[in-house]
């Protein structure tokens, strides 16, 4: 009688062999059908849909825009510029524009995605808008209440793209994408990607009522910044930038912050080291012949107005349009015979404003 063999070890191999196919098979097909619906546009403006600008999605969307879009002309800052349609930049710049507006911008964020597009294509002008806070941490600090900045979509190599082309999220994506469903918050205006001008009101009583006047920084709880630090993340973040791409010109703005923010520096020991970061900045760049600073934030006509303002940062669409087309033109440019009287009478604007004011209005 011939022995038995035992044909349980084959089997086994064999559905091992069978599942790890049937998943490798799984994997590819999901790969490519994200690859092909391409939710955040990575490889591609997309064509044969219409794109989707998800809320709260800006460091997954802009770095495909910044590789892929068809501009010029490049502005970048937080989410006080997301009210900026592509178009008014390239009109006020006389180019193509490109709002890649993050919310919570830090400095190496904003290093991150002006790379980025510079890596892909040259530009004609970057207008970058600086926010005082993105300086106020670590030289490579991140956001973590913004969300997750996944740095892998911000290069040029496609090895290293497998959690985005192999994301359950990004999937689900595609396929409501291709479904056509809209059960998601997103715009699909190729011209206002992140506008949200719409949603909120601006208004002086809008600003006004969450405030407290005895704790202006109640409302957004702003770290403190010390300047050693903040010139610390310009070096290390946006001058290197500035330095390599000489045949770029970059506009360094100064935004019109609502005159609340200057009593709120005041109220908190911050207006000195604001005003010293303000002239380092200049005093750094001022030799770099492709470097420009403009500065808005002691136009009283502006930031006086709260009715231009929905909260103490946040202006209106026509501010919006307004800074762009300062940023591009010499009127408020800051030189070296005018910054010490641009930076005095920004301080006498901050010290006599009284938030007093502000009391049952």
């Amino acid at each position: 009688m011939a022995p038995s063999v035992d044909t349980k070890p084959a089997t086994a191999r064999r559905w091992i062999t069978l599942s790890l196919s049937f998943a490798v098979a799984t994997l590819v097909v999901i790969g490519g059908f994200n690859a092909y619906v391409d939710p955040f546009q990575q490889y591609r403006i997309p064509g044969h849909y219409p794109p989707r600008y998800y809320t709260s999605l800006h460091r997954y969307i802009a770095p495909g825009l910044a590789k892929n879009a068809v501009y010029d002309t490049l502005l970048s800052g937080s989410s006080i510029i997301e009210n900026t349609p592509n178009s008014t930049i390239g009109r006020a710049c006389n180019g193509v524009g490109q709002n890649l507006a993050m919310p919570a911008l830090t400095a190496s964020e904003q290093a991150l995605i002006v790379s980025t597009a510079l890596a892909a294509k040259p530009l004609a002008r970057a207008i970058l808008v600086l926010d005082f806070n993105e300086f106020s941490g670590p030289p490579d600090q991140r956001n973590p209440l913004a969300g997750p900045m996944p740095s892998y979509l911000y290069d040029r190599n496609p090895f290293n793209d497998f959690p985005y082309l192999l994301s359950w999220g990004v999937l689900v994506k595609s396929w409501r994408i291709v479904r056509g469903e809209r059960t998601e918050r997103f715009r699909t205006d190729v011209d206002t990607p992140w506008w949200w001008a719409d949603e909120t009101r601006f208004a002086r009583d809008e600003v006004v009522r969450p405030l407290d006047p005895h704790d202006l920084n109640a409302q957004f709880q702003q770290p403190p910044r010390d300047l050693s630090g903040m010139q610390e993340s310009f070096r290390h973040n946006l001058l290197p930038i500035l330095v390599a791409h000489p045949r770029t010109e970059f506009d360094l703005v100064w935004p019109p912050y609502s005159i609340v923010v200057w009593a709120d520096f005041v109220q908190r020991g911050q207006l000195d080291v604001t005003l010293d970061f303000k002239r380092w900045v200049f005093e750094t760049t001022r030799a770099l012949p492709n470097v420009r600073v403009i500065d808005l934030q002691a136009v009283a006509e502006t930031t006086h107005d709260l009715d231009r303002y929905t909260d103490l940062y946040h202006f209106a669409p026509a501010v919006n349009a307004w800074l762009v087309r300062e940023a591009c033109g010499e009127r408020y440019r800051v030189r070296a015979d005018t910054i010490d009287a641009l930076l005095s009478d920004l301080r006498r604007q901050a010290e006599a404003y009284d938030p007093a004011a502000l009391a049952g209005k």
